[in-house]
């Protein structure tokens, strides 16, 4: 292929560049690393470092810098007796973190909300990483109901909504009954015989124990006056005791709530049954039927069948596939902890494959973890997107060295043009000494160049043939 002079744009190009590459020329010839720099080989092996650490810096600045929260629950519930300890196991450093001096598991604050479905809004708006939800409740764009608690939390705008769910779930952890707690002087033992009109505490709005008891109370047809819509758990479990309250309904799991602390409470409430349970877990299938153990209350003799849920931890779409693999695997190393006071038979689910058993999506991270493939360096797209950086770190090493091939051979061709001038070459006519001395150093610069790989033996039979034109 004959070479071609570089067009005016070429040339102008160039001209930018060599006041960039006398200075960088300069600097290598004086520092202590101008042999290091000075080697194609080394600044490439110096790229393939420097953009994957400055990728990990941006992301452990980003996550120094957010503030990464886990939502809760109302006050007497499970969510705020095992929430401080699962944020203590999530904050706390282990070896690993440890030796490195850094937070691989992000770590979280957790914030009181009015329970389940609240938390589920959250999440989707972007208001938390992680929260404690009830599975297979419905998942809704908007606000269904607003929390009456005095609960400090950001105030949701429209400026969060996303066209997705962003919640994923990401482990399982226990069963929770539904305790329905009734005084004793009322006279019954089943949840369809609650008298019309009675006073009923039915949870905060926007918590699944709200939900699950108008879905009791709507099955069985009976019209009840609610009272306590603006207290948590352990506000009206207070007035139960006071009697401004008869029957109460909690979410909560067993032996762990103030359901169970009042049914227990000097024999002056106990607990009602739900007769049809397996009925309504056929209606309702993310519903479970639970046996509560007679043994477990003072004044029980045999079990007690109501309704109930799994809670789960759910996670956002925001925490990254690795995020969420650290945390499932650092809390079931310390699920025990967390768990504690929870009968281990409703403890963990241990009996249920989250990946078949869950309603909700499993996050991806969850997914990878129970499927024992972390997200590290052999995951397929994580192997994909090096295989394209690769490329195009090929394809921009490859134009660049095009590039400055091109400009010493331009270089040199224009040295030939400007010799001619000055030397007053003409056609056909013996050149002069001083000509041929200046050409003969012109080779010899082209040979140390094509010693050093800068340019190719293609270019130096160009540079070679064009100062031969001119003799």
């Amino acid at each position: 292929m004959a070479f071609q002079i570089p067009s005016v744009g070429w040339l102008i190009s160039y001209r930018r560049i060599r006041r960039t590459a006398l200075a960088y020329r300069r600097f290598t010839r004086r520092s202590f690393l101008g042999g290091f720099l000075l080697g194609n080989r080394w600044l490439l092996i110096l790229v393939l470092l420097l953009a994957p650490m400055a990728v990990a810096g941006i992301e452990l600045t980003h996550r120094a810098k957010m503030d990464y929260y886990l939502l809760t629950g109302p006050k007497g519930g499970t969510y705020d007796v095992v929430a401080p300890r699962l944020a203590e196991v999530l904050n706390r450093p282990d070896k690993l973190e440890r030796f490195l001096h850094l937070n691989i598991v992000p770590d979280f604050t957790f914030r009181e909300t009015c329970g389940s479905l609240e938390n589920l809004f959250y999440i989707d708006h972007g208001l938390g990483q992680l929260a404690f939800a009830e599975d297979g409740l419905p998942l809704h764009f908007t606000r269904t109901s607003e929390c009456k608690l005095p609960i400090g939390s950001e105030p949701v705008t429209e400026k969060g909504m996303h066209k997705e769910i962003r919640m994923r779930a990401l482990m399982p952890l226990y069963k929770s009954p539904l305790h329905i707690v009734a005084r004793k002087s009322l006279g019954i033992a089943d949840a369809d015989d609650i008298p019309p009109r009675t006073r009923t505490y039915l949870g905060p709005e926007g918590s699944a124990t709200a939900y699950l008891a108008h879905l009791v109370l709507d099955h069985y047809g009976i019209a009840v006056e609610r009272v306590g819509d603006d207290l948590d758990y352990e506000q009206a479990a207070q007035q139960m005791k006071e009697g401004k309250i008869d029957v109460g309904f909690f979410l909560s799991g067993l032996k762990a709530g103030v359901g169970s602390t009042l049914a227990r409470h000097e024999g002056e409430f106990h607990l009602l049954r739900v007769q049809h349970a397996q009925g309504l877990t056929m209606l309702y299938p993310f519903l479970v039927e639970v046996k509560i153990p007679g043994a477990a209350f003072q004044d029980a003799s045999q079990e007690i069948s109501t309704i109930g849920t799994n809670t789960i931890l759910a996670a956002s779409t925001d925490l990254s596939d690795l995020e969420a693999y650290e945390i499932a695997a650092k809390i079931d190393r310390n699920v025990q902890d967390i768990l504690q006071g929870i009968p281990l038979n409703y403890a963990k689910l241990a009996d249920m494959d989250p990946r078949k058993g869950l309603y909700y999506t499993l996050h991806e991270g969850a997914l990878r973890f129970y499927d024992h493939d972390p997200p590290f360096f052999m995951d397929p797209r994580t192997l994909a997107g090096i295989g394209t950086y690769l490329s195009l770190l090929f394809a921009i090493f490859t134009l660049s060295s095009q590039f400055v091939r091109d400009y010493l051979v331009h270089r040199f061709l224009y040295s030939v043009d400007r010799a001619v001038k000055a030397f007053k070459v003409m056609p056909n006519q013996p050149a002069s000494k001083r000509y041929d001395h200046y050409m003969h150093r012109l080779k010899y610069r082209a040979l140390n160049l094509l010693k050093d790989e800068r340019i190719r033996l293609e270019d130096y039979k160009r540079i070679d043939e064009y100062i031969k034109g001119h003799s």
